[in-house]
């Protein structure tokens, strides 16, 4: 289930937010603290769902200024109005706290603990203190300061499951949104989602939308496959859209996540058994090798990974930005003998780099300020390397912009001087944001064939879908979902 939390400020939003969350929420959490002159009888009469009310004290996240005695008053009212649940917190006085759950009547209790700073190692003590209180539902929520933390809440919820025991439990902040999504498919009696981006009742709160239509959190079951995409950052990563999307368009039950993770190896050695594969982003292409039992040759020339596929015996490491080059040059294949210059010299550069050597191009690279670390490259594919001041002296069939030249908000920018362009070459530029960067406008502009980043991203996000799945990636669907979120950006 997805409850919403409604949050005011005042009666008047209040009443509009309930409305508005209808087709979004299976049921509704009444913040009483954050709703000012609040008038309980019409919310209920308006709500349309089953509903939480909830009252907290600044303690427990809330912003409640009156005394306990108050507080809980306003609790036992809603008893007597009948509501469906009310939640109380284990932090509430012994006294007031038996008073409620000793004259809730055919009203449900949610007994609920937050820690707003970390997640102990062991909950069990609490979980067992919590199970001797007559409540109905159990909350447990902390806070993740590292992604492995929500692996507790995840043993908590199985051992409430065994038990037979209802329970909502998650962590709170960006480490511990994994647990938001999956706590349902878990065990977990809920989860919460805010009606928009900024109605958040908690720190990590994703949107109701975003878990009703994207992650399709009411849909996982407990066979459910899990992907995700590991990095530091990965706030920014389009791939829960497009992979879900692709999940969602193909029939498959599965779900794929961002994953804040700051160490691979600790991460992985946890969190395997939950995993169906991995996207792998910065700053983990490198790390992510010594976890692995198998390398794909073209991975391993790379020196860097960016997916990962059980096999039955083990994980095998792949790189389909590689793959995903090559097919976004499909229409200008054969590349054997080409000339084809690489603006860069980065990670992007050696992938892309090492596929069109491995067509038998004729490289060359360009080096700005670390020509070291080009050179090292430019010795690895065994190709030329100039210095990008010089690129009117190369020779041009293919030009690839590897470098982050260009990309949002630097949109002006250009890697390549727009007199060099002539009708005759094929202008490929890795960035993707902006779908059409300086580079490609001037491209067109000089009559050349361009390719869009657009096209590399969709290419290898398809690589990883088909290495994961076995099927054929739905790569139109795939095409219109990045587009659609780029252009929604602009």
């Amino acid at each position: 289930m997805i409850c919403v939390p409604i949050v005011g400020p005042t009666m008047d939003r209040a009443r509009k937010d309930l409305d508005a969350c209808q087709k979004l929420a299976d049921i509704i959490e009444l913040r009483l603290d954050l709703i000012e002159d609040f008038d309980l009888p019409l919310l209920l009469k308006e709500a349309g769902k089953p509903c939480i009310v909830t009252n907290r004290c600044k303690i427990d996240g809330g912003q409640f200024a009156g005394t306990e005695q108050e507080r809980v008053e306003i609790l036992r009212r809603a008893i007597e109005l009948h509501v469906d649940y009310i939640d109380i917190e284990t932090s509430t006085p012994g006294p007031l706290l038996k008073s409620i759950l000793e004259n809730k009547g055919r009203v449900k209790v949610i007994l609920s603990h937050h820690d707003f700073t970390r997640t102990p190692d062991d909950l069990n003590p609490l979980y067992d203190l919590m199970r001797q209180m007559p409540a109905d539902v159990l909350k447990i929520v902390t806070y993740a300061t590292d992604i492995n933390d929500n692996l507790t809440l995840f043993r908590l919820l199985a051992r409430a499951r065994k038990d037979n025991k209802r329970m909502i439990a998650f962590c709170m902040g960006e480490k511990g949104e994994i647990s938001r999504i999956l706590t349902v498919q878990q065990g977990g009696w809920l989860t919460f989602g805010s009606l928009e981006t900024g109605k958040e009742s908690a720190p990590g709160q994703i949107t109701a939308s975003t878990l009703k239509h994207i992650y399709r959190v009411n849909d996982l079951k407990t066979e459910t496959k899990v992907y995700g995409v590991i990095g530091d950052p990965v706030s920014g990563s389009m791939g829960y859209l497009i992979h879900n999307k692709a999940f969602q368009e193909t029939g498959l039950p599965h779900v794929y996540v961002p994953l804040l993770v700051q160490n691979v190896t600790r991460f992985f050695n946890a969190y395997e058994p939950y995993l169906g594969g991995l996207s792998v982003t910065m700053p983990h292409k490198e790390a992510i090798m010594k976890t692995m039992d198998r390398i794909d040759p073209a991975a391993e020339r790379i020196g860097a990974v960016n997916t990962v596929v059980p096999d039955g015996n083990g994980w095998t490491g792949f790189n389909t930005d590689y793959s995903g080059a090559l097919k976004a040059l499909e229409p200008y294949r054969p590349l054997q003998d080409k000339n084809i210059l690489i603006i860069g010299a980065g990670g992007t550069a050696k992938a892309i780099g090492q596929g069109v050597a491995d067509q038998g191009a004729q490289l060359t690279l360009t080096f700005n300020r670390n020509r070291d670390k080009a050179q090292e490259l430019a010795d690895q594919l065994k190709c030329k390397l100039i210095s990008v001041r010089d690129v009117d002296q190369a020779a041009v069939d293919i030009l690839i912009n590897c470098s982050p030249v260009g990309m949002a908000p630097n949109t002006n920018d250009t890697p390549y001087p727009a007199r060099l362009l002539k009708k005759d070459i094929v202008v490929f530029d890795s960035v993707y944001n902006p779908m059409e960067t300086r580079l490609l406008k001037d491209a067109q502009a000089a009559g050349c064939a361009t390719v869009s980043g657009v096209e590399l991203f969709v290419h290898q996000a398809a690589g990883q879908f088909e290495l994961w799945t076995g099927k054929p990636a739905p790569i139109d669907l795939m095409r219109r979902v990045v587009e659609d979120k780029l252009a929604s950006q602009d």
